[in-house]
């Protein structure tokens, strides 16, 4: 997160100070004589043509690079229309397409005291926008522009809660999350949260390029126990969808293993499963690590209910099937224990591993029918720990790979599950091409 920390500091030192003098921003045929250096004139005038016609305008922020990824420049900018009212910006991307520079995306964003809040900066093949959204609190947000689609690709925030600093991190790609607690004072860490979110979208709903929902724990971030005896990612990985009904939570989980352990004997240690929920929900606006309430910081240390873990056995692959057991932390109800017998899994050798999926009845975890509401993202915690035997019998080389630092008896290190409705999308991703395909598909009858 400090590439962060150097994009806003960059546009404090840097870009401020171009313009900072005039306090008004500049006109367009003063940005022209600054883009000839990158651009024919054919070129700018393609920029201009594209900008609020008929309407005063300023610049007041600006950045050259590839945020496209084909080798050419493009260009980002903040835009204040005079006549627009309220403290409204526009930032304005332009990409290089076939020889013509074309918008690409058009975002609204408001400033607290002044439009040089608003700024752009294009690095590591990515355009940030950064928000001054009130004192000590700043939004960054990356795109980039992939074969048509202008993604959103992450999202940084930093704000002061009492005594803390509070930092967080979504990456929509990757689908890494991070939230850091430090003492503003000295700077010093409270406490650090990492995880992977597993994005849940109805069955059957189709995911279109530029979402994700496949998050993949490869490397040693996620090794909660037996990091000396793990090897990289073909030692131990593994990759989970997920996707619900009104009845069912379904997750496939493909593990990465070079050498799977199946279970001899009733007590034979053997590779397994674990998928731990806390079905505490998470208030709207609030994290999985604390809750803040009037300035305070509460950080969920312990839950002494809600918390389910649903074991998995993958069985031989031959004459013993996978199994399931079920722990809670609660003591489960009658309509819950009835629940646990329609609990499915069936596992599968893979060409470099094995292959799980399962469903849970929600009713199981303690919810009367699906959680899911319109408008709404549903959040739970959720690790996969995958337990990784190479050896039968040597029981202390152990290797766990979760998608969290993940601590059983402490909520705030789960992973995230998100229930995502089908009005709503975990990220954001817009074709250009969009309404031409429409009226395209229009005009062939469909």
């Amino acid at each position: 997160m400090n590439k962060y920390k150097y994009i806003i500091l960059l546009l404090l030192v840097l870009l401020i100070p171009e313009i900072a003098n005039a306090q008004s921003g500049m006109k367009f045929a003063e940005l022209a004589r600054r883009l000839e250096q990158y651009y024919d004139k054919e070129l700018i005038q393609d920029v201009q043509n594209q900008l609020p016609q008929g309407s005063d305008y300023t610049i007041w922020g600006w950045d050259v690079g590839d945020f496209s990824g084909d080798g050419n420049p493009d260009v980002a900018m903040s835009v204040r229309v005079s006549a627009q009212k309220g403290r409204t910006m526009q930032v304005y991307l332009f990409v290089d397409l076939d020889g013509y520079l074309v918008k690409v995306g058009q975002y609204p964003f408001e400033f607290v005291e002044m439009p040089l809040e608003i700024g752009v900066v294009i690095r590591d093949n990515s355009c940030y926008v950064t928000e001054k959204r009130k004192q000590f609190d700043w939004m960054i947000i990356g795109y980039r522009f992939d074969n048509g689609s202008i993604i959103n690709l992450d999202r940084f925030t930093t704000n002061r809660v009492g005594e803390f600093t509070h930092e967080t991190y979504t990456n929509y790609i990757t689908l890494q999350n991070r939230e850091k607690f430090l003492y503003t004072r000295n700077g010093k860490t409270k406490q650090l949260t990492d995880y992977l979110t597993i994005p849940s979208y109805s069955r059957g709903r189709l995911v279109y390029k530029g979402f994700q929902n496949e998050p993949r724990s490869f490397n040693v971030d996620y090794v909660p126990r037996g990091a000396w005896d793990w090897k990289g990612e073909e030692d131990l990985s593994f990759k989970v969808s997920s996707a619900y009904d009104d009845e069912f939570l379904y997750m496939t989980i493909n593990v990465k293993d070079d050498q799977v352990v199946t279970q001899k004997c009733d007590t034979c240690i053997h590779d397994k499963i674990d998928v731990w929920f806390d079905m505490n929900p998470v208030p709207e606006n609030q994290s999985r690590a604390a809750i803040i309430r009037n300035e305070k910081v509460d950080f969920r240390t312990k839950a002494e209910s809600g918390l389910f873990c649903i074991s998995l056995n993958p069985g031989n692959f031959f004459d013993k099937k996978a199994s399931v057991t079920v722990s809670s932390t609660d003591n489960l109800e009658a309509f819950q224990k009835i629940a646990a017998t329609n609990i499915k899994v069936i596992s599968d050798l893979t060409k470099d591993g094995y292959v799980i999926k399962f469903k849970v009845p929600f009713m199981l975890l303690g919810i009367q029918g699906n959680p899911v509401e319109s408008g709404k993202i549903t959040e739970y915690g959720c690790s996969i720990v995958v337990v990784d035997y190479d050896n039968e019998f040597r029981p202390e080389e152990v290797t766990e790979k979760s998608n969290s630092m993940f601590s059983a008896e402490y909520p705030g290190t789960y992973g995230s599950l998100l229930l995502i409705p089908d009005n709503m999308w975990y990220g954001n991703t817009e074709n250009i091409y969009r309404e031409d395909i429409i009226k395209a598909l229009l005009e062939y009858g469909f």
